[in-house]
């Protein structure tokens, strides 16, 4: 493709989108609301309690007070298995045991997180709920399950709670702001793609640009449709020659000639 037919590409997208700006800021607007409502009112809410957990590999007192970068290589080494020991089929489990199968291990699977903090020796425990009491409970249940199958697995290091679960103060799932956006962005996309599509397979030609476009000629002169025009009340001349808006020679164009003739008989 050459520059100039991308540049009359870009032209025309732009003419799509300033022809039709009224429609597609409304359908962005429609669509946000919807996503606003959505997030507000239908989707259900989910809240989050987070703690952390400080995972060391050396157990009991150092030699030395200077910190070994071999045992935070290894700790953090420990923190990836650790990942997957503290979610593994017994430990889900045995905590969907003690919440007395409010939640099963498929259930569980899916609401508990752990993760490491920047690939630090620090352990994140997440647990997503429909409730923040629930997902403190959950987000509890789990640290205690973690800490306890660490200490029968890991024969060595030791794990420490940094901080807490904490009660979530609001939900973290859906995201008002996100969804309104989502839907702003979805109303403009989808009406914009419309009307381009339509310009695309529109065959018509609409203007000289359009001839040059197709067939690569420069287009020198355009004819006036006279007809047409003066049907729609636009290019319409008076007996001087000068624009008139389709009222003073009403008359005389409904009979076909103009007052010039008619001097022109009298004589």
């Amino acid at each position: 493709m050459s520059e100039q037919e991308e540049t009359i590409d870009l032209r025309a997208f732009l003419k799509v989108f300033i022809e039709h700006i009224i429609p597609i800021a409304a359908a962005a607007i429609i669509a946000a609301l919807i996503g606003f409502v959505l997030a507000k009112f239908v989707v259900p809410k989910s809240y989050t309690s987070e703690a952390m957990m400080y995972v060391e590999n050396s157990g009991g007192e150092r030699e030395s007070e200077a910190l070994n970068i071999n045992d935070l290589t290894v700790a953090q080494k420990l923190v990836s298995t650790c990942q997957i020991l503290f979610k593994s089929p017994d430990v889900l489990a045995s905590l969907s045991g003690e919440f007395h199968g409010e939640y099963s291990a498929g259930q569980l699977d899916k609401m508990i997180t752990i993760e490491s903090v920047s690939n630090t020796e620090i352990l994140k425990i997440k647990a997503q709920a429909e409730s923040a009491e629930a997902a403190e409970r959950v987000c509890a249940a789990a640290v205690r399950s973690s800490v306890s199958e660490f200490r029968r697995v890991i024969k060595g290091g030791s794990i420490e709670t940094v901080s807490a679960p904490t009660l979530p103060e609001t939900h973290t799932y859906p995201s008002e702001l996100k969804f309104t956006l989502i839907g702003a962005a979805a109303g403009f996309v989808v009406l914009y793609g419309i009307f381009i599509l339509k310009e695309l397979f529109d065959t018509k030609v609409k203007s000289g640009d359009d001839l040059a476009v197709m067939y690569g000629i420069p287009v020198f002169a355009e004819i006036l449709d006279f007809e047409t025009a003066e049907k729609s009340g636009y290019y319409k001349y008076s007996k001087y020659g000068a624009y008139d808006d389709g009222g003073s020679n009403e008359k005389n164009s409904a009979d076909g000639h103009d007052g010039l003739y008619e001097e022109d008989e009298k004589e």
